[in-house]
Parts: C-alpha cells; structure tokens; sequence
C-alpha cells in the first residue's frame, strides 16, 4: 500500500493529525476570548505536493522541522503548489480552494487566553458540498499545523496550517 493511501487511512481511521510545533488535538467549544473577541487573525496555508519518488523539495520547505521527520520524511520530492494567505475571524468560515477540487474550511474558535489560537480544519468530501470534521487544534502563533492524505497527480497534498505567522515566527 502506498505512502498516501497509508496516510489516508491513517487520519480517516483514527480521525489522528500529523501536528507540528506545539499544536495538539482539543475538544469543540466556540468561545471568545476577551483579547480577540471579533478580531481577524491573519493566517496563512501552504499546499505541498509531495512525492515519495526521488526529486526536489522546495526550499523553503527545508526550514520546516516537522517535514523532515516521520511520517513526512518518507517523501523524497516536495513541491509548494500554493501559499494563500487569508484573515481568520471568531465563529466564521474561511476557505481556501485546493488543486485537487476539495475545499479546506478553516474556523477559528477561539483566542486562548495564553495567545494560541483553538482552530477547526475540515475538507469537504469528493465532488460533496458538505464538510467532514477533520481535526482541531490549539496552535501557538507561527507553528504550522499539518493535514495529509489528499491524493493529487500520483502524489499526496500536505496542507499546512500556520495561524499569525508573523508572530513568534522562526
């Protein structure tokens, strides 16, 4: 069984991530807090598509620590396909279009009183309007969070994740 089947399975069996930095999976409450009640935090996606066959990786990928270990350090090639940026807001959706027809939808449900940010992430089932719960996450201000498994041009798409990447950034 391939590398992206493998990851496929893996995140849809277990409903586990791949999470980097200091970002962990959390429970669902849409609460505010007083900091950031209606405040946009800007955010920024990164879309990979990464190979297991021999080839180049990108590199500013390279400065990304939780790529280069398991289970993405299985992929020998990796690409950036694109880079949106976009401004999270308390309880409302964002989206960003994916190469493969799906849509991540991106929530953000609460500034913690610690400065991470509580973060809903789904992607909208095949050729479906609706969204299948992927993962939450409590992700500190720079660190990207990861989602793989989307298949894409014999590769897999590896979502990244980085809520207020000017902050704290490395």
């Amino acid at each position: 069984m391939s590398l992206s089947r493998r990851l496929l399975l893996f995140a849809a069996a277990s409903s586990i991530v791949m999470l980097a930095g200091n970002a962990f999976a959390q429970g669902s409450t849409l609460v505010r807090s007083d900091r950031a009640s209606t405040a946009g935090v800007p955010a920024e996606v990164l879309v990979v598509l990464a190979k297991e066959e021999q080839g180049q990786i990108d590199p500013q990928l390279k400065k990304l620590t939780a790529l280069r270990r398991p289970p993405f350090n299985s992929f020998r090639s990796m690409k950036i396909l694109s880079r949106p940026k976009l401004t999270l807001v308390p309880g409302k959706d964002a989206f960003v279009s994916l190469p493969n027809g799906r849509r991540l939808k991106l929530t953000l449900l609460r500034v913690m009183p610690d400065g991470r940010y509580k973060v809903r992430a789904a992607i909208n089932r095949p050729n479906k309007s609706d969204y299948l719960p992927l993962l939450q996450v409590v992700a500190s201000a720079g660190d990207p969070f990861f989602v793989a498994g989307q298949s894409y041009q014999g590769g897999t798409l590896v979502v990244g994740v980085t809520v207020d990447p000017k902050k704290n950034a490395r």
